[in-house]
């Protein structure tokens, strides 16, 4: 098919549509000279897919020698080896589909990994280049037509801009050169080395562990020590707005006190005053009591000369008694 010729118009009534194609629409469109333009195999349509197998070329890292394969002559990887092959099938993608690219279960039952990318671009035309390499124990064999993967093919709802390159290596089903030449530099690893490598890297997260655990047991006191930080600071936060209150407080203390010294300098100038007439008082008192004992003494000398006085008087009329009872009776003869 001439390059360029999947570029032609839509198949389906909706040209518009996009999605998925199914079975029908996949078979339909191969019968275009589409999708699959070479060894398509209806036995590998599902409902919604293709499965893709094993072409007749393989390679083994490590050799430069591409190998043809046939039912005599298969591809044996042996553990720890990277392999590659070419698809049976060649492809002719419409420059409105693209395919998605996956694996098949029964592939890594064998201890294969595949490696590929995940998508076809639209507007490819060619064979499909997959890496595989061997992680399981034992040596793996591809036979040719081996179901290897499996295709989504999805319309888009319009033409890109872009279309993908064509390789004309691949358009031929034969392996890129510069594919031949990084397989002939990658070294097989063989599976006593994979032991030793896996128990690398056992040891290694074992001690990762390891480290992880004193970064926990250092980490735990420091997560305790920002706790107490933080608690700590809030409670500083909370003693400097009650220091802020208490300054306040005190400014009226301050103020309040100030107040009360102005009072009590002023009671002290009232008690002075106080005290000066408490002394003049005093003097006065003094002089009272002088006075009064002046006048109790003259009291007193009155009170004798009185006393004598009385005295006296009493003196004169008892004579006086006396001398009139004993004239009185010679005077009433």
């Amino acid at each position: 098919m001439e390059k360029g010729s999947n570029t032609g118009g839509l198949l389906f009534a909706d040209e518009h549509s996009h999605g998925t194609l199914v079975d029908k629409e996949i078979r339909a469109m191969i019968s275009k000279g589409l999708l699959i333009a070479k060894n398509f195999d209806e036995t590998g349509l599902e409902a919604s897919s293709y499965d893709v197998r094993v072409g007749l070329k393989g390679i083994i890292g490590g050799e430069g020698t591409v190998r043809e394969l046939n039912e005599n002559h298969m591809l044996e990887i042996q553990p720890g080896q990277y392999a590659g092959v070419i698809s049976f099938e060649k492809f002719n993608l419409p420059a409105h589909v693209f395919a998605r690219i996956g694996s098949k279960r029964a592939l890594s039952y064998e201890g294969l990994i595949l490696l590929t990318g995940a998508m076809i671009d639209p507007g490819y035309q060619g064979h499909l280049l997959f890496g595989i390499y061997n992680a399981s124990q034992k040596k793996a064999i591809l036979y040719p037509k081996k179901k290897i993967c499996n295709i989504v093919f999805e319309k888009l709802a319009s033409v890109p801009s872009k279309q993908a390159p064509s390789d004309p290596f691949l358009s031929q089903g034969n392996f890129p050169e510069a594919f031949v030449e990084k397989m002939v530099n990658s070294e097989a690893l063989g599976w006593m080395q994979i032991s030793e490598r896996i128990k690398e890297i056992e040891t290694l997260k074992t001690e990762l562990y390891d480290i992880r655990k004193q970064y926990n047991d250092v980490m735990n006191p420091l997560k305790q020590l920002t706790e107490t930080v933080r608690v700590i600071s809030e409670t500083v936060q909370n003693l400097s707005h009650q220091t802020t209150n208490i300054n306040e407080d005190l400014s009226e203390l301050n103020g309040i006190v100030k107040n009360n010294n102005t009072q009590i300098g002023q009671l002290t100038a009232s008690l002075q005053l106080i005290s000066a007439e408490v002394g003049h008082v005093k003097a006065n008192i003094n002089t009272l009591d002088q006075r009064d004992k002046e006048t109790l003494d003259r009291i007193t000398d009155l009170k004798t000369d009185v006393g004598k006085q009385k005295i006296f008087w009493y003196i004169i009329w008892g004579i006086l008694l006396v001398l009139l009872g004993y004239f009185l009776p010679k005077l009433l003869k």
